[in-house]
C-alpha cells in the first residue's frame, strides 16, 4: 500500500504545481450558471483544487498512518478521511476567497482632474495625462479638446474619452455653468 500512497501524494503534488504555474487555479474559469447564486459565484464541491488537495492529503495521510499503525482496514479508511478533510479545507479556503471577490467597477474618467506629464502639441498632438482613481495612479494618452497646445504640468479636466484617448480642457476652457443649473 505504500506505493499507492506515494504515487497519489506525488501525483497530487505535481498536479498542484502544474495548475499553479500554468495559472489554471480558477481565476479565469467561467463557472456554469448552476454555480452562481445571486450574482455571487460558489465553488463546486468537486473541483480541480479539491481533487489535487485530496490526492496530496490522501497520500501523505496514508503514509503517516502506515507508519503509525499496522491495521490494514484503518489505513484505507483513515487515508480517505484525511484526503476528504484536505479537500474540504481547500474548498472552504476557496469559498472564503471567492466571497471577497468583487466585480471591478467601470472606470469613467469624464470629469476627472489630472496633470499633463507630457505636453500636448497644437492640433491633434497627443500628450500624457496622470490622475488618481480610487487611490491608484492612472496614466492615459491625452489630447486637447479645443485643439490648442497645453504644456507639461498643466492641470486639466477630462471632457470626453474616446478610443483610449482622454480629451482634456483647462479650467479656463470649461464652459461656465449658470447659477440656476447648479445643484
Amino acid at each position: 500500500m505504500s506505493t499507492l500512497f506515494v504515487v497519489t501524494f506525488l501525483t497530487g503534488l505535481g498536479l498542484s504545481g502544474v495548475t499553479f504555474l500554468s495559472g489554471f487555479h480558477g481565476r479565469h474559469v467561467h463557472l456554469p450558471k448552476m454555480f452562481r447564486h445571486g450574482g455571487k459565484t460558489k465553488a463546486p464541491a468537486v473541483n480541480l483544487a479539491a481533487i489535487t488537495a485530496f490526492l496530496v492529503w490522501f497520500g501523505g495521510g496514508g503514509l503517516l498512518l502506515e507508519q503509525a499503525t499496522d491495521t490494514a482496514p484503518l489505513l484505507g479508511g483513515g487515508a480517505i478521511a484525511i484526503g476528504s478533510l484536505g479537500g474540504a479545507l481547500i474548498n472552504r479556503l476557496l469559498g472564503a476567497l471567492m466571497r471577497q471577490e468583487h466585480t471591478a467597477e467601470r472606470l469613467t474618467i469624464i470629469g476627472t482632474i489630472g496633470r499633463l506629464t507630457v505636453p500636448i502639441r497644437a492640433g491633434n498632438g497627443t500628450g500624457e495625462l496622470v490622475f488618481t482613481h480610487q487611490g491608484t495612479r492612472q496614466v492615459r494618452a491625452a489630447r486637447s479638446d479645443c485643439g490648442r497646445a497645453l504644456g507639461k504640468g498643466v492641470e486639466v479636466v477630462v471632457t470626453r474619452y474616446e478610443k483610449g484617448i482622454a480629451y482634456v480642457a483647462t479650467w479656463a476652457e470649461l464652459p461656465a455653468v449658470p447659477e440656476d443649473q447648479e445643484e
